[in-house]
């Protein structure tokens, strides 16, 4: 505030002119699933295979997290909010006695099923054996080692049974009693709590649920974010483009532009099938690092694939091979042709090929997501400040610096919106502003056009005179 009086100079300083705009983070995942340890029902942040460990390292054993970590982290790129659902207090099972077969040479037994709860007991006959003394037991793999031969030994135990996890332990949702969220609902608080949402949402395995996969697309829609969700495992070909008919019966009934479908399972180094879902996630997590949110994750190789689960056909100049036609069904695929590895193949999102418009490219959409949520974020400081020519001209000023530096559009147009009666927008406290552009897209098809012609049959006749 002015002094009441002053006989002399004084300098009043003004935050003028437009301001940056900073692009919102795109390679966040969000992860949901079952661990073998880990909080439970608490958002996570993992990046690295170490930071996955929490939630154990055993692949193939049910439990989806350790199996999508063992995916995603080859890709060595982005951030995980991962969401734990499986709480030892219930999804758990009893085993009164089994008994176990021991190694001659090794002197080492394991149990049937990992993840051993405390309170335990190994017995050798009538014997209950001292662990620490007579043996030592590994709780996450199962595995016991003796310090001496032994006969008729058993153990009883209880373990983390991931078969016990329901659709609505996934789903989750919000309780008054606790004033917490669980499963998926909790992912919607990841923007107050770690300064922004996921971008792309995976549900291993348990996206197979019709149920699921549906409220997948409503949590990515709340979040401007894209559900992978992959087929069942054990879909045939017929079966996935079947599935996006009315009498589909898999997860693949839907033509959100929220969601992008994957099909079929592949094949990991160590033989186990793995969720192409989450390959993908990991191959836009390293795309988006390492090129930018607006290149598509199509025709790049996957990490650590050495096989499909189903067989298909693959070639690029040939419309009936299968991959062009799960294609143009709106569906992501594998492609292995001669040379080419397995690569990712396809770049349409669910709405396709209901939805005509641009957005239904991935890219498309989701540069729409980014560009829009970081000049939502960029404005929070013009609210409430008056509304005159200097706030006009520094918020039209803020919107065409930013995206006359983006490298993901080819063009853009930045005023305020006329189709409003400006006049009593103004009076109502409302400062209506229109930008359009257009986002780079992918070169999905290159056409080539052949001519064979006898004009250049000229040229030997010319070569002849001049010879």
């Amino acid at each position: 505030m002015a002094a009441a009086y002053l006989h002399g100079v004084e300098t009043i300083r003004i935050d003028g002119g437009s301001n940056p705009v900073y692009t919102v983070d795109g390679a966040i995942t969000a992860i949901v699933g079952t661990g073998m340890s880990g909080a439970v029902n608490e958002l996570t942040v993992c990046q690295t295979v170490k930071d996955f460990s929490q939630f154990g390292s055993v692949t193939g054993a049910g439990f989806t997290l350790p199996d999508a970590a063992n995916i995603w982290t080859r890709y060595q790129s982005g951030v995980a909010y991962v969401v734990n659902v499986l709480d030892p207090a219930k999804h758990k099972t009893v085993v009164d006695s089994e008994a176990l077969v021991i190694d001659s040479d090794t002197l080492m037994a394991k149990t049937a099923h990992p993840a051993i709860q405390a309170g335990f007991t190994v017995q050798a006959g009538n014997q209950t054996l001292s662990e620490g003394t007579d043996y030592t037991l590994n709780q996450e793999t199962g595995e016991l080692t003796f310090a001496q031969p032994r006969a008729e030994v058993s153990i009883a135990y209880t373990y983390l049974d991931p078969s016990k996890v329901t659709v609505a332990d996934i789903i989750g949702g919000y309780e008054a009693a606790t004033g917490k969220r669980k499963g998926m609902e909790l992912l919607t608080e990841g923007f107050t709590r770690l300064g922004a949402d996921a971008k792309i949402v995976i549900v291993p395995q348990y996206d197979a649920d019709a149920a699921v996969a549906a409220a997948m697309v409503t949590l990515a829609d709340k979040l401007e974010a894209i559900a992978y969700i992959a087929a069942p495992k054990g879909t045939t070909l017929t079966q996935a483009i079947q599935g996006r008919g009315s009498l589909g019966n898999i997860n693949f009934q839907t033509s959100s532009d929220r969601a992008q479908l994957f099909y079929p399972y592949v094949t990991g180094s160590s033989g186990e099938l793995e969720s192409l879902a989450t390959h993908a996630a990991g191959l836009r997590m390293k795309t988006d690092v390492n090129q930018g949110y607006w290149f598509s994750i199509s025709n790049r190789e996957l990490l650590g694939v050495t096989g499909m689960e189903v067989s298909l056909t693959a070639r690029i100049d040939d419309p009936q091979a299968e991959t062009n036609r799960l294609n143009e069904k709106g569906i992501t695929t594998v492609f292995n042709s001669y040379g080419t590895g397995f690569r990712l193949w396809g770049n349409r999102l669910a709405c396709f090929p209901t939805v005509t418009h641009i957005k239904n490219f991935e890219t498309a959409q989701r540069t729409g997501d980014l560009i829009d949520e970081s000049i939502r974020r960029a404005q929070l400081q013009y609210i409430d400040l008056p509304i005159d020519d200097a706030l006009i001209d520094s918020l039209l000023g803020t919107v065409r610096t930013y995206l006359g530096t983006l490298k993901s559009i080819v063009g853009f147009s930045v005023s305020l919106d006329y189709d409003y009666d400006l006049a009593d927008a103004f009076s109502k406290g409302q400062v209506p502003i229109k930008y359009d552009y257009t986002p780079k897209l992918p070169a999905e098809r290159i056409t080539n056009t052949s001519v064979m012609t006898r004009t250049y049959l000229a040229n030997l006749i010319s070569n002849q005179s001049a010879a």
